[in-house]
């Protein structure tokens, strides 16, 4: 009796970790116990909470597997209701993951362009069949050619996102953050700071309108990056004071990066603190779009110092797991360099060949050059 199967002790048992990788490999268990079972809700609901734990917590890349067996059940058993009231409005919770899977395939480029496209596509059908405005399909569809460099489809597409009436639900901050990533991009920065304007005057606000840190942190992270390409280290350390202040946001951006890099001429030894706090985490990044831009701001932030000439090398207490192990804790300033600059070329590389575009060379080459 005690290896029989039970839905509701399934779920106790995995409330019992916390949020990350264990917690997902609990929900996975579940998932084939429910399949074993043919317990059609139940394989419907922990799907659901698989793909809930992997977006915010665990391994995102994971919900590609998952979301398409979701979204199989849901066109093969329309009729079924959700076996837990978390999920209320199954259908509502379907689009949300949905257009997270669709917009954030941008970065990945073990998934297929035509794929990526496919997602968006399917996701924009469905958005405006259950009765949505195509305003937010179309912000997507927009951030994902922006972030794949396509400048056509991407102009096409935040045209057609200007044009739409958006729903009453969706979040004013959210909507223009999404315009300013567009008009950074494009270096059209009169515009991004004429918007940018309104959030930091709480002109525009998150939905909910007490709290506005939202808002102004996802714009920080979108100006930060932009002045580190740019070579504006003085704006980019700016911003980074403002992000480093919402410690209870931060992990949702993951932007220790941008903040080490922004601080190499200001407060280097607090950017080589940040570092040896984070390399590990950014050498086991499974993003290869964050991994990117982890290895492009260190390989930035190390030209720096080796330029600056104080010193050729730099102590890191490290162990073998460090990429450049030598057992003697001392390292030279221009290998990091060079091995971190390597590492963003040649995820650059799988990017813009993925892409058919030139985007992530363009923007590493540019922030290198702009490293002095």
């Amino acid at each position: 009796m005690e290896n029989q199967y039970n839905p509701r002790q399934l779920i106790a048992a995995y409330y019992k970790f916390v949020h990350g990788r264990e917690k997902a490999d609990a929900i996975r268990y579940a998932i084939q116990q429910a399949d074993l079972n043919n317990d059609i809700p139940y394989m419907i609901y922990f799907r659901q909470e698989f793909c809930h734990e992997a977006i915010w917590y665990a391994d995102k890349i994971d919900i590609y597997t998952v979301f398409p067996e979701l979204l199989s059940l849901i066109d093969r058993y329309p009729d079924k209701r959700p076996a837990s009231s978390r999920h209320s409005d199954i259908m509502e919770d379907i689009l949300y993951i949905y257009g997270i899977v669709a917009l954030d395939s941008s970065e990945y480029y073990q998934i297929p362009l035509e794929e990526c496209e496919k997602f968006l596509n399917d996701y924009k059908k469905r958005f405006i069949r259950a009765g949505h405005s195509a305003s937010l399909p179309y912000r997507y569809m927009a951030s994902f050619y922006t972030t794949t460099g396509d400048t056509a489809n991407a102009a096409r597409c935040f045209d057609n996102f200007m044009k739409c009436q958006p729903d009453n639900d969706r979040c004013p901050g959210c909507l223009t953050n999404s315009k300013i990533h567009y008009y950074l991009f494009n270096n059209m920065k009169e515009y991004a700071d004429m918007f940018a304007a309104k959030i930091e005057d709480g002109t525009i606000r998150c939905n909910g309108g007490e709290n506005n840190s939202f808002s102004l942190l996802r714009l920080k992270v979108n100006y930060i990056k932009y002045y580190i390409i740019h070579g504006d280290y003085e704006n980019a350390a700016a911003c980074a004071d403002i992000i480093r202040h919402k410690d209870s946001l931060e992990k949702q951006f993951n932007v220790w990066h941008f903040i080490m890099c922004a601080y190499v001429y200001s407060n280097p030894g607090r950017g080589m603190r940040i570092y040896k706090k984070y390399w590990q985490e950014w050498e086991n990044e499974r993003s290869p779009y964050d991994k990117f831009y982890s290895y492009m701001c260190a390989a930035c932030f190390f030209k720096v110092l080796d330029n600056q000439k104080d010193k050729d090398t730099v102590r890191i207490n490290a162990g073998s797991s460090f990429p450049l192990y030598n057992g003697g804790n001392t390292y030279k300033i221009s290998s990091l360099m060079e091995y971190y600059y390597k590492g963003a070329e040649e995820i650059a590389k799988k990017f813009d060949q993925r892409n058919r575009t030139s985007k992530f060379m363009d923007e590493l080459k540019m922030a290198f050059a702009n490293a002095r």
